[in-house]
């Protein structure tokens, strides 16, 4: 029988840079696209394109840091808007499906040994469970517990945000091709410790905080869009290294720990229980000169994260790292408008520059080896009204003594001013407090030895961090308040200005003298304290605040609260309490360190480390049990899997009804020059709770075309494309042509039981390979049938006529697609296997 070779229709051949690489998850599994990793000049980059042969966009992955890096894998995320790469050396980044751009990037908690590189990456779906319950949540509490912090913070006012600079738009955004510009990689700007936190995906209004409107974006606190995409909810990012561990992130981005599985092994493929916390690897272990993998899965047990305390742990740790990294940037924003940046100017800087002037004036007056001391004259000049030469010149003509210059210095002061006593007091101070209502319920679990005790939470640590963020509270408001003085001791000093400058000009009437309208003791004030040496530069300078609040003149004796209502009542009745009292000396605080900069550094340094011994629980709780017998041997008389380079592909496939029992289906092909080159089918059935129980069937199936004995070919690449069909890439041996790709059905097949030895040295036959070879020797020795290959429809393509070609499937439905790249990687051919050929040619006509 004659096979059709134009059963599909072909969408787009792509013409892609050379040394293209194809992975085999790269076909988006819910829209058309397609992800293509190519390398220029040593560096690897990423574009998107459209099934129909359009390119999105291109991306460069690569870090900077280090030389060579390249993409090992990628993943999909659940909702299909993100993909995630991991790299050699070790690195995992998530980029955006509309521009590719790097949305975050996740730290490894534990540095990976030199030798270990990642293997592969799968993101898993896990099962939405709704909790029904017959008493309503009228309240709309969600996963919030009442009298909880979040409960708490969410009848709290919200935060003004904080400027956004991270989406800022350059001239190449704004007139380049959209799609053909290469994109950088952004350059991560954030502190190490807010890098570094473990963390949900950001949620500012969780933590009370009014998130940043975007460019062209619509306000994400409006009603109408408070409804989250919660697709990714519950679902698990797994990353496996070489060094035979999983690296776990609940929701794709909060880590759950390294879990070592063996050390001698490595993760080939790995599916999950959608109903439980159970996490299914097969293990490929390296024995001498070859390597086996496990025909059983490795079952792992993550027990905590059937409670809801690694969730609410990861809560918690994402609702202090937004209000950390909102008060560090907050606190960056003052810091600009007090001394500036390389394109701003601080509010410092035009009174030292003043002032500089002066003294450069002085000193050209008296020669340069005089001693100069402006602030001496400018004093005197305050208090008697009797000026040098060089001041008079300079209040009267000098730089910045014109209308536009003093505007300009009085507005950039008092902007920063006013800044300063406001962001302070209004977002500093009160998210330092949302973050000392949110480390109280830290404290409380980490009293909770029973329930939290996985988590590490040291009881001191909390009470430090909670004794800090009390001292930042005060530190805020003291900021506040000595931002209101300054603010009013330079307006007289710009008030004293004035009045100089006006009566300095000659063209003024003698008679029409302005009259003095400033408060002199303020303006010397300003003067001594505050045009060069700002008190305020002490909330930036200096050590970190260890103040307690008996250093302020908090009286340490505790008294009840009614008998201070007491007091005061009786306050109320005597008016004779309440007159004028003997004067309170003020006490001198100036010896205190107030640095609020470094406080809440040093704070997220602090807590960062709390949730990061905090966020491993559930890998210090997983059970692993993984089959050392696979370590003994194989069984491989011939040596016949040292040399050989086997092409497997699984699926899983779970019974309707019954969530326990899974029948996982093998294709195992061997490249060879026997004229019985095969390809074996096997089909496993097994339950989770019974895995020795295994049920395991074979069908060999010949690599040989229906109706001839001179249709022999080799499978260049395949894969699973549904629950019926698997897709194959061959090329015929005798007669050089065409690469074909085709469907064989696999799910229909007459499986043969196969009894396989699992005592003494067969203990290897437990592992893929070793169930290969034993299926092998049977078919030779005449105990199992062979058939040959049942293509169902084929297409053969119209490049790939030489070397390996790669080929990547997207079977759900809609979609139903495949990619296939030559050994150049240079031209990529998308076919639609529901597509008709025949169609395609007539409307080609």
């Amino acid at each position: 029988m004659e096979v059709n070779t134009n059963a599909f229709a072909s969408l787009a051949r792509l013409q892609l840079p050379p040394h293209s690489r194809l992975l085999p998850s790269a076909c988006c599994p819910d829209k058309d696209l397609v992800v293509i990793v190519s390398r220029l000049g040593g560096k690897d980059r990423m574009g998107l394109w459209k099934m129909q042969g359009s390119k999105k966009w291109e991306v460069d992955v690569d870090s900077g840091a280090v030389y060579n890096e390249e993409i090992v894998d990628l993943a999909w995320s659940p909702d299909g808007q993100t993909i995630v790469l991991i790299h050699h050396p070790p690195r995992i980044t998530f980029h955006s499906v509309q521009d590719g751009h790097q949305e975050r990037y996740v730290p490894m908690l534990h540095e990976l040994p030199d030798i270990a590189r990642f293997t592969g990456v799968w993101w898993l779906l896990q099962d939405k469970r709704t909790q029904s319950s017959t008493i309503p949540d009228i309240f709309k509490r969600g996963s919030n517990i009442t009298g909880s912090a979040h409960s708490l913070l969410k009848l709290l006012p919200l935060l003004d945000p904080v400027k956004d600079d991270t989406q800022a738009l350059t001239a190449t955004d704004l007139f380049a091709f959209q799609g053909m510009q290469m994109r950088p990689a952004p350059k991560a700007n954030m502190p190490a410790a807010i890098a570094a936190w473990p963390a949900l995906a950001s949620d500012p209004l969780t933590a009370a905080i009014q998130p940043s409107a975007r460019v062209g974006e619509v306000d994400p606190s409006a009603e109408e869009f408070n409804d989250a995409d919660e697709t990714n909810l519950n679902s698990i990012l797994a990353v496996s290294d070489s060094g035979g561990r999983l690296h776990c992130f609940l929701d794709g981005s909060y880590p759950l720990g390294a879990i070592r599985i063996n050390a001698s092994s490595t993760t080939t493929s790995l599916y999950h229980d959608l109903k439980a916390p159970i996490l299914f690897a097969h293990q490929r272990t390296a024995i001498g000169r070859s390597a086996v993998t496990s025909m059983l899965p490795v079952p792992v047990h993550l027990t905590l994260l059937g409670t809801r305390i690694p969730r609410d742990v990861a809560r918690i740790s994402t609702t202090a790292r937004e209000l950390l990294w909102y008060t560090m940037r907050v606190m960056e924003e003052l810091r600009v408008a007090w001394y500036g940046s390389d394109t701003q100017t601080g509010a410092r800087e035009p009174g030292i520059k003043w002032l500089q002037t002066l003294d450069s004036l002085q000193a050209g007056r008296d020669g340069a080896e005089t001693t100069t001391n402006s602030l001496l004259d400018l004093t005197i000049f305050l208090v008697t009204g009797r000026s040098t030469d060089p001041v008079s010149d300079f209040i009267g003509s000098g730089e910045q003594m014109s209308e536009r210059g003093l505007q300009r210095w009085e507005a950039t002061v008092v902007e920063a001013l006013i800044k300063l006593r406001d962001f302070s007091e209004q977002r500093v101070a009160p998210a330092c407090q949302r973050l000392h209502l949110v480390l109280e319920e830290v404290l409380g679990w980490s009293q909770l030895p029973q329930q939290y005790g996985l988590c590490e939470l040291n009881k001191q640590d909390v009470v430090d961090c909670m004794a800090m963020a009390g001292r930042a509270v005060i530190a805020a408001s003291w900021l506040s308040g000595a931002a209101r003085r300054e603010l009013a001791r330079f307006k007289e000093f710009m008030k004293w200005l004035r009045y100089e400058i006006g009566n300095g000009n000659p063209t003024i009437d003698p008679h029409n003298l302005m009259m003095p309208r400033h408060d002199i003791l303020e303006v010397n004030s300003y003067l001594i304290s505050g045009l060069v040496n700002s008190p305020i530069d002490d909330w930036f300078t200096r050590g970190i605040p260890t103040f307690s609040p008996q250093d302020l003149g908090v009286a340490n004796e505790k008294q009840s609260l009614p008998s201070v209502m007491e007091r005061a009542r009786r306050a109320l009745k005597d008016p004779a309490q309440t007159s004028w009292q003997h004067p309170v000396g003020r006490r001198d605080l100036s010896h205190i360190d107030k640095n609020l900069d470094t406080l809440v550094q040093e704070l997220a340094n602090r807590c960062g480390s709390i949730f990061l011994r905090a966020c491993s629980a559930t890998a210090r709780s997983t059970k692993c049990f993984f089959d050392q017998g696979l370590e003994r041997g194989v069984f491989d008389p011939d040596n016949t899997l040292a040399d050989a380079k086997l092409v497997i592909r699984e699926r899983k496939v779970e019974k309707t009804g019954q969530p326990s029992l899974f029948t996982e289906y093998l294709a195992i092909y061997t490249p060879g020059a026997a004229d019985r080159t095969c390809l074996c089918l096997f089909r496993l059935g097994y339950q989770h709770e019974a895995p020795d129980s295994l049920e395991l069937g074979v069908v060999i199936l010949e690599c040989r075309l229906e109706g001839g004995d001179d249709g022999l070919f080799d499978i260049l690449d395949m894969d699973f494309f549904d629950n019926e069909s698997l897709v194959i890439l061959y090329r015929t041996r005798e007669t050089p042509g065409p690469t074909v790709i085709a469907t064989v059905g696999y799910a229909e097949l007459g499986y043969q039981d196969l009894q396989v030895d699992r005592s003494g040295s067969g203990t290897g036959a437990l592992s893929r390979e070793g169930v290969m070879l034993a299926a092998l020797q049977r078919w030779k020795a005449g105990e199992v049938l062979s058939n040959r290959m049942p293509i169902k429809r084929s297409r053969a393509l119209a490049g790939c006529r030489e070397g390996d070609a790669s080929l990547a499937v997207n079977g759900r439905l809609g979609r139903r697609v495949a990619c296939v790249l030559d050994l150049k990687g240079t031209v990529l051919e998308v076919v639609d296997l529901e597509g008709d050929g025949e169609d395609e040619e007539e409307e080609g006509e």
